[in-house]
């Protein structure tokens, strides 16, 4: 079996927006950017790339125009890859040829050479100067296959039973969704795949095998959704249930692709599809490029995974922090959440701090509760800090606006309230909601605490990019003693503010009871917590325990992990029982009649 090469970066000269331009490819790659910031010119080069590749893998190379002269390669036709001809080069200015370099994580490199309007040249070159001669030559230096979703549209009510070469060239071209039962019909390997990933996204439907129809005068294929006595043909089905089963196709038709395209699926998808299409994309296998507007996909995304294009600087930026997306928010002129729609549809909302619930939707995925992790059922409103009254005040407008009741839970971190604190907050919360819910860590991050999870991912990132750069490195696990050590520094000052906090709850709910006493009952369950692993792992301050790890593996390794990555590296038995309660009642309360 052939090794698959990943791409590591993408070189643009006079190619459409840019001038000049660079991305570094990663696992995952969200571009976002105002209209006309160059967004599209990257899914354009993939593209070109992927409709070259195709010939490539099939053709002995021929003599073609290159930077330097004639030399070996492949002659490309522009309109194999569904894009303009008429806009190649940066400025309309076609007097200085256009290039597009792709350097591979085995140093082989493709050249898209564009010497004049209208032409287009693949030239193939290994990092050891061995010529290309050869189909077999080519596939066995530059295994990167390229898969994208087309442009779709509502199936055809009748569809012609087609040729298997016809079904294979639609899956890559605008005639994909009038060739739909055709793809599944010549190509079912992983039919079941398919099936079982669309009853798990869209709750209530299905879809069978597609079935060929003799009894018109051209054989016909069908494809019926079960649903009741009477199945229905999919052409009947709704057009975003037909666009979601042709998205669910072509990204489980390209499992073995290096790496995979999405221009704006938000185009097609609703809010709640985002969410799962991003989910599903991270476990797919290849590399991802999604070029996009939509909120809902960035909020959901990791900071990092989000790259900002500007055809006016020379690189592609990734974002660093969470505070700026903000940044991307002003660039795109998007009104971040659309609460009170998703409000008066569902009747339901989830109050929490911050960007927790980006942390629960991913661990919610992880168990397989996709209403939970889509949030289909109900809205998410992050409440400023640990503030029950807000949230009161906040749940009343919104009956008010709404001009009816609302079922609502409230989840809050914990900091270092003592047990009698929390159980009296949750008595209060209650008061004005269906489920009030206080972590028994500090804080949400402290889920992720795991040394060996943290570790596994800390592996697979730097194996990645070792895969990328060619640089080989040994990882060694570094987790248990970073946060030991993390811990032994922080008990002194994790004691005193649980004492501090336990006096000053204790001064208003039982002041008769002197400070010793308080003290000495705060000390007692202290050190009992803190006795255990588990237990300091979930009284030290999460986000800074993250911290110090992520400073660790950069100083040793060059790397960080996110909080995705983490939890995607977990496995069931390592998610912390007090996780899977929380999302267990919240795969009820998606469920009870708002």
């Amino acid at each position: 079996m052939l090794k698959k090469h990943q791409f590591a970066k993408v070189e643009f000269h006079r190619f459409k927006a840019f001038d000049s331009f660079i991305l570094h490819v990663r696992p995952f790659n969200i571009l976002v950017g105002p209209n006309n910031a160059g967004k599209s010119t990257i899914i354009a080069a993939f593209r070109i790339l992927a409709a070259a590749l195709r010939k490539a893998r099939s053709w002995r190379p021929e003599f073609v125009q290159g930077p330097n002269g004639p030399t070996r390669g492949y002659q490309i036709d522009l309109a194999s890859a569904s894009v303009a001809e008429e806009n190649i080069f940066f400025n309309y200015e076609d007097d200085e040829a256009a290039y597009i370099r792709f350097t591979l994580s085995n140093k082989n490199e493709l050249l898209l050479y564009f010497p004049e309007q209208g032409a287009c040249n693949l030239i193939a070159r290994t990092a050891n100067g061995r010529p290309i001669d050869s189909a077999a030559a080519f596939k066995g230096q530059f295994n990167c296959k390229i898969g994208f979703v087309p442009i779709l549209g509502p199936v055809e009510h009748n569809e012609p039973l087609y040729q298997e070469e016809a079904a294979r060239r639609a899956l890559f071209s605008y005639q994909a969704a009038r060739n739909f039962r055709n793809i599944w019909h010549h190509f079912p390997e992983k039919f079941d795949d398919f099936q079982k990933t669309l009853r798990a996204t869209w709750p209530g439907m299905d879809v069978a095998r597609p079935e060929v129809d003799f009894s018109h005068q051209k054989a016909l294929l069908r494809m019926f959704c079960p649903e009741g006595r009477r199945p229905r043909e999919i052409f009947w089905a709704g057009f975003g249930f037909q666009v979601w089963c042709q998205m669910l196709t072509h990204l489980i038709q390209s499992g073995d692709a290096s790496l995979f395209l999405i221009d704006e699926p938000d185009i097609y998808l609703h809010s709640d599809l985002q969410r799962q299409l991003l989910g599903l994309l991270r476990n797919l296998g290849p590399d991802i490029v999604i070029a996009t507007h939509s909120t809902e996909i960035i909020t959901e995304a990791e900071p990092d995974d989000i790259v900002l294009v500007n055809k006016r600087h020379r690189i592609a930026r990734r974002i660093k922090h969470p505070s700026q997306l903000t940044e991307v928010f002003g660039s795109l002129g998007s009104n971040l959440n659309p609460i009170l729609t998703q409000l008066a549809k569902t009747r339901r909302v989830v109050f929490v701090e911050g960007r927790d619930f980006q942390i629960i939707s991913r661990f919610a995925q992880k168990l397989g509760l996709n209403i939970v992790a889509t949030r289909a059922s109900f809205a998410v409103i992050p409440a400023e800090g640990f503030n029950p009254e807000r949230v009161k005040s906040l749940k009343e407008g919104m009956e008010i606006t709404l001009g009816s009741k609302i079922k609502a839970v409230v989840i809050f971190d914990r900091d270092y309230r003592c047990s009698e604190e929390v159980e009296s907050i949750v008595q209060d919360c209650a008061k004005f909601s269906d489920h009030a819910s206080v972590h028994e860590c500090k804080e949400i991050e402290n889920f992720l605490l795991i040394p060996t999870a943290i570790d596994r991912a800390a592996e697979r990132k730097l194996r990645d990019r070792c895969s990328r750069t060619g640089v080989a490195i040994q990882y060694h696990c570094i987790a248990q003693s970073v946060l030991d050590a993390f811990a032994s520094e922080k008990k002194a000052y994790v004691a005193s503010r649980i004492l501090a906090k336990r006096r000053e709850f204790m001064r208003t709910t039982s002041p008769k009871l002197d400070d010793a006493t308080v003290t000495e009952l705060g000390l007692k369950e202290f050190e009992g917590r803190w006795s255990k692993l588990e237990g300091r792992l979930a009284m030290v301050p999460g986000k800074d325990a993250l911290a110090m790890v992520n400073e660790a593996l950069q100083d040793k390794f060059g790397i960080n992990v996110t909080a995705t990555a983490i939890i995607d590296a977990m496995s069931e038995a390592e998610i912390p029982p007090e996780m899977k309660i929380l999302l267990n009642n919240l795969n009820a309360f998606s469920t009870i009649r708002a």
